[in-house]
């Protein structure tokens, strides 16, 4: 046998190793697939059992927070079983005292801004405007402290999220989007909850 046959054989000898594992992997995947379904039909299962308990606590605290808290549940899946549990009624939900904030966190900052921007003129122009240097100073100190998230950031100053990326272009503190401190944040509260940034998509904040 020549060197160069032992090479090819014991190639072939590792490509059939890996197939048996990805096939081994693949096992394993839909075991865990499975598994994952059924705990989910359990979890499920429990919280409509105990339906009637969490919507009289949630009736009577009023906060859907702190009855996802009670309960160990999160509080996007409590948002949207509320109404669900209720007959369909949303009535309830939206007396909540915390029920802009969840449902700002559910949807994301986008689709939230656009159901409340009143087209008025006036506060578009003065939200998309360039602020004097003492205020642009203070936006600048903000960002670079990095304490605060850019959403934060912008209503603080009163500015429109993607009027505060072209300051910070043009300013020179980022590049691309997504070289913004805090990027990863920003782009859950922009698209809602239940949504994580691979590391490269954008939200289209710079022409």
């Amino acid at each position: 046998m020549s060197a160069f046959d032992f090479v090819n054989e014991k190639n072939t000898d590792d490509v059939e190793i890996l197939k048996q594992t990805i096939e081994i992997l693949k096992k394993d995947l839909l075991t865990c697939k499975y598994e994952i379904k059924r705990l989910t039909q359990i979890i499920d299962e429990q919280n409509d059992d105990r339906a009637i308990e969490i919507l009289e606590y949630f009736n009577r605290c009023g906060n859907i927070r702190q009855t996802a808290a009670k309960y160990d549940m999160d509080m996007e899946y409590l948002y949207d079983m509320i109404t669900e549990w209720d007959d369909g009624c949303r009535d309830g939900l939206q007396s909540a005292d915390d029920y802009d904030e969840c449902r700002t966190e559910v949807i994301g900052r986008q689709q939230w801004d656009e159901e409340q921007d009143d087209h008025d003129e006036i506060a578009i122009k003065f939200r998309n405007r360039t602020p004097n240097q003492e205020e642009l100073d203070n936006i600048f100190k903000d960002y670079n402290s990095g304490d605060y998230e850019l959403y934060e950031i912008a209503d603080t100053h009163d500015l429109k999220i993607n009027n505060l990326f072209r300051l910070l272009k043009e300013k020179g503190l980022i590049i691309n989007e997504t070289d913004a401190k805090r990027y990863a944040e920003f782009y859950v509260q922009h698209i809602g909850a239940g949504c994580d940034w691979d590391g490269k998509s954008n939200c289209n904040m710079i022409d």
